[in-house]
Parts: C-alpha cells; sequence; structure tokens
C-alpha cells in the first residue's frame, strides 16, 4: 500500500489505525507512507500495520500527490499496488476485496468505494479497537452523516457499472482509493507530477484505460474520508485552474469542445506511416514520393488533432525530408517499430502510397464504437495495403478485456474475445495516380 501524506500526523494515525485488522493476511502487507516534505517530520505510531515505513520526499509542491504516490511505488516491490489517501479510514476488508479482482486478472484498475464524514471527536485508538473486536470502523460511524462522492457514483452508475466500452469510462478514477498490479502501472507510466488539484488522478487512469485497463469499481471496498472534501467547497476554482491541462492530456470532447484546428500534447490519434520494409539504405526516390504524398494527405485530413510517426528501421528517409517537415511538428520519425499509438486513445496505420481523402479518417472514427472496435479498409484494384484505424485501448489483438451483456469477463493479454471486433468497410484510400 502506498499512502502520499503531508502535514497530517493525527489523519495518518487514524488512517493506520483502521489498516491495522484488515481481513487481507498481514503477512502479505506492506505499508509505505511518503511524507511529502511536511513541516514537521511524519510518524509512524504505535499500532500501526506491522511493516509500515516513511519514505520522505524533501521537495515540497503546491500539489504533490502525484509525485508522492509514484515515489512510494517505487519503493516497494509488491506485485500489487494499491493507492489509498492518508486521510481515509478502510473498512477491514479494504485491502482484500482489492486484492481478490488482481489475484485472477492481471490488468484490473480497481476503485473503492468512499464516503465523507466528521471524525474530528474519534482518536486512532478507538478506531484501532473497533478494527480488533471485528466491528470495524463502519460500525464506529453508524448514526454520523455520510456524504458521497456523488459526481464519481453517478459516472459509474451512467456507464452501468463501468460494463460500457465507453471513451470517458475513465473519469471515474480518483487516487483516494485505487489499486493495479505493478506490471501494467509500469506499462503506463505511474502518476505523472503536474502540481495542480483535480487532474492527477484523472490524468493517470486515462493512461491505464488507454493501456488496456479494465477499470473495476467494487462497493465492498469500503473506507470514509476524514472530513468534507476540498473539491465540495472550492469546485469552480479547481475545474477552472486544471482546464488548460486536462484539455492538453485528456483527448475526450468533455475536455476539448473546441477542436478543430488545435494542437495538443496529447493528439487524439497516432498515425503510424512505416517504411522500415524498404530494407536497409536510402528510401528510393519513388517511395520518397509516394510518402510525401501519403503524409501530405494525413496532414490534410479534416481530423487535425493528430500526429504522425514514420517508422524507418534500418531505412534512411531521403536528405530532402528533414527540410520539407521541419516546420511540421506533428511529423516525427522513430527507428524503432511503435507498439501502439499510446498515449493516444486511436491508433491509425496508414501505409505507404496511400492517399486519404480530406474526411476518411473523420468518417473511419464515426464508424467506430462499442460493438465496433476497429475500422479497416478494403483492398482496391491496386492491390493497395488496408488503412486501419484502433482504439488504441483494443490495439491489434492486444484487447485487455471483453465485455457480455450481464458481466465482465477478464482475458490475458494475448486473450481473444468470444466474438471478434468488427471489421467494416472504410474511408476511401487509393494510390495516388502517374
Amino acid at each position: 500500500m502506498v499512502l502520499p501524506a503531508r502535514d497530517n500526523q493525527l489523519e495518518l494515525e487514524r488512517t493506520l489505525a483502521a489498516l491495522a485488522h484488515q481481513t487481507y493476511p498481514s503477512e502479505l502487507l506492506e505499508v509505505v507512507v511518503v511524507d511529502d516534505a511536511s513541516g514537521t517530520p511524519l510518524q509512524v505510531p504505535p499500532g500501526a500495520p506491522p511493516g509500515t515505513r516513511v519514505v520522505r520526499r524533501d521537495e515540497a509542491q503546491s500539489h504533490g500527490s502525484g509525485a508522492a504516490r509514484h515515489e512510494g511505488a517505487l519503493a516497494t516491490q509488491a506485485p500489487i499496488l494499491l493507492f489509498l489517501d492518508s486521510d481515509m479510514l478502510a473498512d477491514p476488508a479494504h485491502v482484500e476485496a482489492h486484492a481478490r479482482w488482481h489475484h485472477v486478472c492481471d490488468h484490473a484498475l480497481v476503485l473503492g468505494r468512499k464516503w465523507f464524514v466528521k471524525v474530528d471527536d474519534l482518536g486512532p485508538a478507538e478506531i484501532e479497537r473497533a478494527g480488533r473486536d471485528g466491528t470495524g470502523v463502519g460500525d464506529l460511524l453508524t448514526g454520523r452523516a455520510w456524504r458521497t462522492h456523488q459526481w464519481q457514483e453517478e459516472h459509474i452508475e451512467q456507464q452501468d457499472g463501468l460494463t460500457r466500452d465507453a471513451d470517458d469510462v475513465f473519469i471515474a478514477v480518483v487516487g483516494a482509493t485505487v489499486s493495479i498490479r505493478r506490471e501494467l502501472y509500469r506499462r503506463t507510466g505511474g502518476f505523472a507530477t503536474f502540481g495542480l488539484r483535480g487532474i492527477v488522478d484523472t490524468e493517470f487512469g486515462y493512461r491505464a484505460y488507454t493501456r488496456g485497463a479494465l477499470v473495476v469499481p467494487d462497493s465492498e471496498a469500503r473506507c470514509w474520508h476524514q472530513g468534507a472534501r476540498n473539491f465540495a467547497t472550492r469546485g469552480a476554482e479547481i475545474k477552472r485552474t486544471r482546464m488548460g491541462l486536462a484539455a492538453n492530456y485528456l483527448p475526450v470532447p468533455l475536455f476539448r469542445p473546441h477542436n478543430r484546428g488545435r494542437r495538443w500534447t496529447v493528439p487524439t490519434a497516432r498515425v503510424v506511416v512505416d517504411v522500415s520494409g524498404q530494407g536497409p539504405g536510402q528510401l528510393g526516390e519513388d517511395a520518397g514520393e509516394l510518402l510525401l504524398l501519403t503524409v501530405d494527405s494525413v496532414l490534410g485530413s479534416e481530423m487535425s488533432d493528430l500526429a504522425i510517426t514514420v517508422v524507418t528501421g534500418q531505412t534512411q528517409l531521403p536528405s530532402w525530408w528533414s527540410d520539407y517537415v521541419a516546420s511540421e511538428h506533428r511529423v516525427e520519425s522513430s527507428v524503432q517499430a511503435l507498439t501502439s499509438g499510446f498515449p493516444s486513445p486511436l491508433t491509425v496505420v496508414v501505409p505507404v502510397g496511400v492517399v486519404l481523402a480530406a474526411d476518411s479518417l473523420t468518417r473511419a472514427v464515426a464508424l467506430l464504437g462499442e460493438e465496433v472496435r476497429v475500422v479497416r479498409t478494403l483492398p482496391n484494384a491496386y492491390g493497395t495495403p488496408s488503412v486501419e484505424v484502433w482504439r488504441t485501448r483494443t490495439w491489434r489483438g492486444r484487447c485487455a478485456w471483453a465485455w457480455t451483456p450481464w458481466r465482465r469477463r477478464c482475458w490475458a493479454s494475448d486473450g481473444v474475445p468470444p466474438r471478434p471486433w468488427a471489421c467494416v468497410p472504410g474511408p476511401r484510400a487509393s494510390l495516388p495516380r502517374g
């Protein structure tokens, strides 16, 4: 477990008291408290779970929860990472409820359920005693006013318990109680550092979801926040402050309502043009001209929120190529093959020599949906290879989850869903004439 903390010794002691008697085996539980440059260094109190330790960060930030969580993740080798805020009171079954998913599904991102309640009159000893007696913190808080995390619960309900293959599922991810396997955490890149409230958790959830995580809300992973949440009193201010970062790092319409002609840090689509099949040495003159036509047609698309990666391998691009694209920052080259367009939500493969119509990508993306995971064009009379438009989270057989009408199933990274992804005739793509 990783608990980011700053200047909150009493709240931390309450939190650790609630973790002292979990139903999950204590010998399998490690607690890392990340002291995010507290004025007075935080201490592990008596009665904390065995193996609890403090890792101190000396560089303070205005809101460093992301950096603190990431440092805590690096400080442990545990295969499962459970992030819990240091002002949360966990139910005795909280850790078990999280961990059971990761024992059967290696790509789960599990969300606990939380309430907000005033506990100023409760001391750590009372909370620890409730756990030791087997009643738990929930019974101790009976009769007090519990406030739900309303917007999160509404989003989960609107998405049918997050069982829909929707682009904005990740919005439900909140770092106060979330768990993930270490390997998937590594592949997502971990928690980022923005120094602003209201963006770190959502952005991490976006990247995990785009990497193929199965987002699981578990109502049995219960916990209670000590007091009211900041967002409840400063919500409008926080939303305004984070607006710029959200638009740049969260490529969904909610955060990019005006997207025509704009360029962002994380583009909606990553277009891959692979010339590595041309073999070692200089790219031929004819192939170079075809590459130019293909790239220019992509850049001329109605859909401007994109970036292009030309995969070269051992093939050398013509000497004039770097000059030709010098002022076009949406075009880059890579010697290494791309495993996907991550972190962009769409991965597009355009073969060299294919010229897209201006509306090709717009039309292809419009065909994607819960039942259509990839759009692929059919070969034309010239034998042109297919253009492919993928949701990055389901990139080329690496679908991390599959849906049924009644329940969620977990699949291994190389598993095959019970129903093949739809491949439909896509937008017009043709070889240049002459």
